[in-house]
């Protein structure tokens, strides 16, 4: 009978007892990350006394945070056997994948030029991505290449936009754990996508901009579906 465990051993994640908290968006938010952390597998079963063990509160907002994260579509829940973590879908990430770059590139056509400072903080981020491919540490560079993305995105004055991105964003978090394995490739990392986005927006180069990213999404894209194939 499954029960909540993480890979390796780690201290439950109490959630501290303040006036006001939303509690079922607090155990939503911490549930998410471990499922796309993969700490919580696809078809892995979420049963409300082991969150609220782990959380040290009552089922209630538990049960509230799971519905939540069933509305997002990141759990799944059978009335008769209750909520699991939601399979991977090489279909689901296709049409997320897809909206997500047609709303970016929105967004890269309407990027302002970033000034001198900027550029450097883009350069310095880069040489941190790369520490951490080297390093092996997977979360962080996913971590840190979002980071990198909205602040480029944030160069943009299509806010509506920018946030309907990070919606999907949050969407495609299940999926961006192999999306960092085929991004950190040794081929793929031959082409640097992350390095030229920056080395055109120094330039103030529109056209190199945009084919850089529809050449990184293309990579991403093409390797997941490889690799869902094999799972599905």
């Amino acid at each position: 009978m499954n029960s909540i465990h993480t890979r390796s051993p780690t201290p439950a994640a109490t959630l501290p007892e303040v006036d006001g908290i939303d509690f079922p968006a607090q155990v939503a938010s911490e549930t998410r990350k471990l499922i796309n952390r993969g700490t919580l597998a696809p078809g892995f079963q979420l049963r409300q006394s082991d969150l609220a063990e782990r959380f040290g509160i009552s089922r209630v907002p538990v049960r509230e945070a799971l519905k939540l994260l069933a509305a997002e579509g990141i759990i799944e829940h059978d009335p008769n056997r209750g909520f699991f973590v939601a399979q991977l879908s090489s279909d689901e990430a296709r049409q997320l994948y897809r909206t997500r770059q047609i709303l970016e590139a929105e967004l890269l056509m309407t990027v302002e030029w970033p000034t001198s400072a900027q550029i450097r903080k883009f350069k310095g981020l880069l040489s941190r991505l790369e520490e951490l491919i080297q390093a092996g540490n997977r979360e962080g560079w996913i971590e840190l290449h979002r980071e990198l993305l909205d602040n480029i995105f944030n160069l943009s004055p299509n806010k509506v936009f920018k946030r309907e991105v990070l919606r999907l964003m949050r969407l495609t978090d299940r999926y961006r754990a192999l999306a960092a394995d085929i991004s950190a490739h040794p081929q793929n990392r031959n082409a640097n996508i992350e390095a030229e986005l920056v080395k055109a927006l120094e330039s103030k180069d529109r056209e190199l901009l945009l084919a850089t990213y529809e050449k990184g999404r293309a990579v991403v894209l093409d390797g997941l579906m490889i690799v869902l194939a094999t799972r599905e």
